[in-house]
């Protein structure tokens, strides 16, 4: 069976993909672990150090941007890319800003864990009460901790707009997202889909940005669809 490598986001684990390989189908899923890396470069080095060639990449939020960046970069290694609630797109001046207040209270301050309220920026309002997600959320937060989150803030904040270099791609490529998504809207989803050459989006209801935790059958079936297909 053909090895399929998955990519997670900022201050999430392999437990992301937890029941999206319990469900798996005719592959076998390589997670790539990205927490120690200070850059994008050093994920490139991460990923590029552990994939064949002709790759399937599979990345969510930060880590699909991370694949689409290893991808403009190295295209002969890359067969098609899965991106999941991410975009080609650099962070919104919202988004920085809060990440920069993040890193300097981190940094002042003990770190109590990822709150309530951010916790529900992630989800589908339907999802906000469903205590299975959320204690997975502070798991994982909890897990990879402190000096993870202020590395990943400082390495993935500062992104450039790549999207202009992905034209001359042609590894397949399938988009995933949800109208919901508080971080990643649709609309960008659609815009990035029309520009590049060889892109279809998929949009998964009743969820938010979490999408491999809220919806994990649906998306399942995509996956088990796109990469044996």
């Amino acid at each position: 069976m053909k090895r399929i490598y998955f990519l997670s986001g900022t201050m999430c684990n392999e437990d992301l993909w937890k029941k999206i390989f319990a469900l798996k189908k005719e592959y076998i899923p390589v997670y790539i672990d990205i927490t120690s890396a200070s850059s994008f470069d050093e994920i490139n080095d991460l990923i590029f150090q552990a994939i064949d060639t002709s790759a399937v990449l599979v990345g969510f939020s930060m880590g699909g941007f991370a694949a689409l960046n290893f991808a403009r970069l190295n295209p002969q290694k890359i067969s098609k890319l899965i991106l999941i609630a991410a975009s080609d797109q650099p962070l919104s001046d919202a988004e920085i800003k809060l990440r920069k207040n993040t890193i300097q209270l981190l940094q002042d301050y003990p770190y109590k864990g990822i709150s309530k309220t951010r916790i529900n920026q992630f989800l589908h309002p339907d999802n906000q009460t469903n205590t299975e997600i959320i204690r997975l959320i502070k798991r994982m937060d909890q897990e990879l901790g402190k000096d993870v989150l202020i590395r990943q803030l400082k390495a993935t904040s500062e992104r450039i707009d790549i999207s202009k270099s992905l034209i001359h791609l042609t590894a397949p490529i399938t988009l995933v997202g949800s109208q919901n998504d508080a971080l990643v809207s649709y609309k960008k989803l659609e815009a990035m889909a029309s520009k590049l050459p060889n892109a279809k989006l998929i949009c998964i209801d009743h969820a938010g940005h979490m999408i491999p935790l809220e919806q994990p059958c649906k998306l399942s079936d995509i996956l088990n669809h796109e990469i044996c297909t």
